[in-house]
């Protein structure tokens, strides 16, 4: 089972959250400090806590319409939280084996939520109780006509009424055959866990419903730690440091008894293979420092514990760092904090890859002590190891932690006041520009690394052109036609009128081809970088030679009616191309009618609704065929 969205309703400064999609994998909330992320996160974990944390009126409720909804009697109605699951499955197998197949109705979803004055976890279950009735007495050998009685019972609750009445209507001739009948009936009620279809369901899905874990902060590993404290058990994870390092060591497959064993040689040898496996383990995520190795040893103290001069031996782990370019080594505790942060957090959330109970992980500003490029590694880790066993949601407002070649992961949190309270949205557009700044700076940071990363680089006039160009690109491969190639990097300039500069500052060291509207300033200016020998003019491509018309846009590769299918999608309007005046391009064309407007919406369009690029024509698709093959042809 997985969480699917989830909407949080006045708790703290938010009053309405509204629908929050949550990705399958990780989904990254982001957004300006005390924006509401964190309350996000916190409203969500109450649903199903691991532990005891509830909604408390007086610590949750928001401030500003506490008295005012205390009056009115409303507080006990308000629902803090509510969130929708999808059933794998396992799910599904598992109600059938009971119920039958076509009970659960898989196209609702599972509602669950929780109110302020309650204890209690409200169920809303998508069902067919008929259907369970059905199923559960085609299971039963009974007669048809006995069957017949039943026809009218709309719940497995309803069973028990109807056998009551069969028994007080019996003839002798039938009595036998139809006691033996109800026998049978009860009997297999008997069996069914609950009274109800509701009932049931509950009863199967209960502990099918991830329990969430959430973590502002947890125990980092020390780097001394008694042996004797890991031989107990702990609670969960991150809840101490003794659960860190136990986690550790089963990370590496060893226990605290064969670390501390008696004979040298074999304790050594463990300490040793277990050094060489968090060492592998570890520096497969932390690239920082390649030339650290974790080192593990053992140090026994006689304690006088009373005084009869009674004494213990204390076996003490000790965790130290080597580091092989200058032949150091210093206890862990020393390290960075970072590099303790990374490590500690990655022997303890491995503990997730073993658990076979379903969980949602909440990360409340993960990786604050993280360089940048060390905040990338962490990335790496939550994808490749934690998302394959759990689901991630993380808050942060560190760009760094925003992955632009997954930017429909992001949400974003942004405080409108007392009147809206905190918010949480994908739509970029509609939100501030404190709000969107992660989001802006990683994609700058992007375009950077596009800039002197790539050898082959691409550059388009905006966003729309990237968008359109990369979906369409992405149509003909799956078509197995052709498409860019993998080894272009595609980079918006912001307007034909900066990619003359651009060309100056990538065009003498690095490849450089350009795509841009024919009939624009900068093409003009564009001139001017081939005259000076810092463009090829074979790799200035203008739109026109695709379409063959004197002047074209890049939405001028899809027909009319594909284009006008975007834009009243963005805009919520209805045009056709008779309210359209003439000309070639259709921006203008739009323009003349609907006034100027933002021509990356319909490309988002696009990109949020996929199933749009499978209407695209054969017309436009070979435009687009043609254009990525002039494309590829200049790459040297």
């Amino acid at each position: 089972m997985r969480l699917t969205k989830f909407q949080v309703r006045k708790f703290r400064n938010i009053i309405d959250s509204g629908e929050v999609l949550v990705d399958e994998l990780v989904t990254c909330l982001v957004g300006m400090n005390e924006s509401g992320k964190t309350t996000v996160l916190s409203a969500l974990h109450r649903l199903n806590p691991v532990g005891d944390d509830t909604f408390e009126v007086q610590r949750d409720y928001p401030r500003w319409l506490l008295s005012k909804d205390r009056r009115e009697g409303t507080i006990g109605d308000t629902t803090p939280i509510e969130a929708t699951f999808a059933l794998e499955g396992d799910d599904l197998r598992a109600i059938e084996e009971i119920l039958g197949a076509g009970v659960y109705d898989a196209g609702g979803g599972l509602k669950l939520s929780r109110k302020y004055e309650s204890t209690t976890t409200m169920w809303t279950v998508p069902r067919d109780t008929r259907r369970a009735v059905e199923n559960f007495l085609g299971r039963v050998d009974v007669r048809k006509k006995t069957l017949e009685r039943f026809k009218n019972v709309k719940d497995l609750d309803g069973i028990e009424a109807v056998c009551v009445e069969l028994e007080s209507e019996t003839t002798d001739a039938q009595a036998e055959r139809t006691a033996e009948e109800i026998a049978l009936i009860r009997s297999e009620l008997g069996r069914v866990p609950g009274e109800t279809t509701w009932d049931v369901l509950v009863g199967i899905l209960k502990s099918r419903v991830p329990r969430f874990f959430y973590f502002a902060d947890y125990s980092q590993l020390d780097g001394r730690i008694d042996i004797d404290a890991l031989a107990t058990t702990d609670d969960e994870v991150g809840s101490s440091a003794d659960q860190t390092a136990r986690a550790l060591l089963r990370l590496a497959s060893t226990t605290p008894k064969a670390l501390a064993g008696n004979d040298y040689e074999d304790r050594k040898a463990e300490l040793e293979a277990v050094g060489h496996e968090l060492t592998r383990q570890v520096f497969e995520y932390w690239k920082q420092n390649e030339n650290l190795r974790v080192q593990f040893d053992i140090d026994r103290q006689i304690e006088q514990v009373n005084s009869n001069m009674h004494t213990v031996v204390k076996t003490f782990l000790d965790i130290r760092v080597e580091d092989t370019r200058h032949s150091y080594t210093n206890n862990f505790a020393q390290r960075s904090s970072g590099f303790r942060w990374f490590f500690s957090f990655l022997a303890a959330f491995t503990e997730f890859e073993s658990r076979k109970q379903p969980v949602v992980v909440l990360l409340d500003e993960p990786g604050l002590t993280l360089h940048a490029r060390a905040q990338g590694d962490f990335l790496r880790f939550i994808n490749e190891r934690l998302a394959t066993a759990v689901q991630v949601l993380y808050t942060t407002h560190s760009p760094f932690m925003v992955e632009t070649d997954k930017i429909g992961r992001v949400r974003i949190v942004e405080d409108g006041g007392p009147t809206t309270g905190a918010t949480v949205t994908q739509e970029a557009l509609a939100v501030g520009e404190g709000s969107i700044f992660p989001l802006q700076a990683a994609l700058g940071y992007d375009v950077a690394q596009h800039l002197f990363i790539g050898s082959m680089n691409l550059l388009v006039e905006g966003p729309s052109d990237f968008v359109f160009l990369d979906a369409m690109s992405r149509v003909l491969a799956d078509q197995g036609r052709q498409c860019l190639d993998e080894r272009w990097r595609v980079i918006p300039t912001g307007g034909a009128s900066n990619i003359p500069a651009f060309v100056a500052l990538m065009g003498q060291n690095l490849d450089v081809t350009v795509l841009i509207d024919s009939g624009t300033e900068g093409a003009d200016r564009l001139e001017k970088a081939v005259a000076a020998a810092r463009l090829q003019r074979e790799r200035i491509i203008q739109v026109n030679e695709i379409t063959n018309r004197r002047h074209s846009d890049i939405e001028d590769m899809f027909e009319v009616d594909e284009y006008l299918k975007l834009f009243n999608k963005a805009f919520g309007t209805s045009y056709v191309e008779s309210d359209l005046g003439h000309g070639d391009r259709i921006v203008k064309r739009l323009t003349g009618v609907h006034g100027a407007y933002d021509h990356y919406k319909p490309a988002d369009v696009m990109l949020r609704h996929p199933e749009l690029r499978d209407q695209i024509g054969d017309e436009t698709l070979a435009r687009f065929e043609g254009l990525t093959t002039r494309i590829n042809a200049t790459i040297g």
